[in-house]
């Protein structure tokens, strides 16, 4: 199911760059990424609480900002402008070393403003 308008390329192409840059498309298209993880084992409230503290921080450290909850989200930058692949690899690499983490998974770097299909994943 698709919520966002999407501009075609003859609307793209029709819009000057006033227009690309308030709609966020063309060269200023943003990007993010999911995470989804997946515990080795059930945590209690207090270890599920000290983990998502460790990841804010985490994803803080990297100039990043998270949405979702313990075990998916997306993140996506806290200014404008997009994620690096350098930024996605780091942070999947901590979640994928926490101790009660089993497996995570990260996405393909995403429009975050017009792509809607990471709302599936999480």
């Amino acid at each position: 199911m698709n919520y966002l308008v999407i501009p075609s390329r003859r609307r793209l192409a029709n819009w000057n760059r006033r227009q690309r840059k308030k709609h966020h498309a063309g060269e200023f298209t943003e990007f993010g990424f999911t995470l989804s993880v997946q515990f080795a084992a059930p945590m209690d409230e207090a270890a599920r609480e000290q983990y998502v503290a460790a990841l804010i921080e985490q994803v803080e450290a990297l100039g990043l900002t998270y949405g979702g909850d313990e075990s998916s989200g997306f993140i996506t930058t806290y200014t404008s402008g997009s994620v690096t692949l350098a930024q996605r690899d780091s942070l999947h690499a901590w979640v994928s070393a926490y101790p009660a983490v089993g497996r995570a998974e990260v996405s393909e770097l995403l429009d975050a403003w017009h792509d809607d299909s990471w709302f599936e994943a999480v």
